[in-house]
């Protein structure tokens, strides 16, 4: 079973396509995606698979040739130029490609993050400080100073 039929792929793309090939849509999908039919999954990714499983047999109706081809990065032939678009061009349909882009685990996020306790000034006891040959330490409760001729490494006490 696939994630899209053939009747969707036909309203999505206007293709007509065969279980065959909707199987094999299904077969590249999942390795481009890393989700197996199987998942769990909210309806957005569910609908976004459909989706690329529906581009992807279309365009293999297309591309007969994509099971057998060799994959180059740049052609030269006949005074004419071809460039990938991207690292899978001749494998994965544009719309596909999109398609799964657009999978929560696949698009990116911002991550928050505050500085610890540690890295601020706020929340410390003492920070001792290298000087002139001392250490010294300071006291964030009041105004007091002590000096000691050791060390001379960071530390909290």
């Amino acid at each position: 079973m696939t994630w899209a039929t053939e009747a969707e792929t036909l309203t999505y793309t206007g293709i007509t396509v065969t279980a065959a090939e909707l199987g094999q849509a299904q077969a590249i999908i999942e390795m481009f995606s890393d989700v197996t039919e199987e998942a769990t999954l909210s309806s957005k990714n569910t609908r976004l698979l459909r989706m690329a499983v529906a581009y992807q047999a279309a365009w293999i109706t297309e591309h007969p040739d994509l099971f057998t081809h060799v994959d180059v990065s740049t052609m030269l032939q006949d005074g004419l130029q071809f460039t990938r678009g991207h690292e899978n061009g001749t494998l994965l349909a544009p719309f596909a490609r999109r398609a799964i882009n657009r999978l929560s685990w696949r698009r990116t996020r911002s991550l928050r993050v505050r500085p610890s306790k540690r890295r601020t000034m706020k929340g410390l006891q003492s920070i001792e400080w290298a000087g002139s040959g001392s250490v010294g330490t300071s006291r964030s409760e009041g105004s007091s100073f002590e000096s000691s001729t050791d060390g001379g490494a960071w530390e909290d006490e």
